[in-house]
């Protein structure tokens, strides 16, 4: 078990008094050892739930304070540290089942597939010759200079 984990077990023991403490004194320290006990922290969702409510705590202590706007950084900083990244190996295929005859949607009901808009090409007369613009569905805009005067 490495330090970070065993901060993150310590932490989980404590009053709220003495955890708000500790986070207060881990969101100030901001380096890489706080940023591994924010890692081990966002492992347990109890004591995410706590230390959120710790951090909150912090923010509402430093309103008006003449370090606030410090604060609110390191504290959304470490509040991003805790949102635990997706697990993308423990993500399901869904499988199609085979659907009982009673539940069959009627041609009716169903949506036709929408295809992709189609691009079509379209000839302008010019002066010089004739070329081929692409017509879109969306509008072109076109920026101007304003006029200075």
């Amino acid at each position: 078990m490495n330090r970070a984990r065993k901060i993150a077990a310590a932490w989980s023991e404590l009053a709220t008094d003495q955890l708000a403490e500790q986070v207060r004194l881990m969101v100030k320290a901001r380096d890489a050892s706080a940023r591994a006990v924010w890692g081990a922290v966002a492992e347990d969702q109890v004591l995410v739930a706590r230390v959120r409510g710790a951090l909150s705590a912090l923010k509402a202590e430093f309103r008006g304070h003449r370090d606030e706007v410090m604060w609110l950084l390191w504290i959304n900083q470490a509040q991003q540290h805790l949102v635990a990244a997706p697990v993308s190996a423990a993500v399901e295929v869904p499988v199609e089942e085979d659907v009982p005859a009673a539940f069959d949607v009627p041609a009716a009901f169903e949506v036709p597939a929408q295809e992709p808009a189609a691009e079509t090409t379209a000839t302008t007369a010019t002066t010089d010759s004739t070329e081929a613009r692409v017509v879109r569905d969306v509008p072109v805009m076109v920026f101007q200079e304003p006029l200075s005067g």
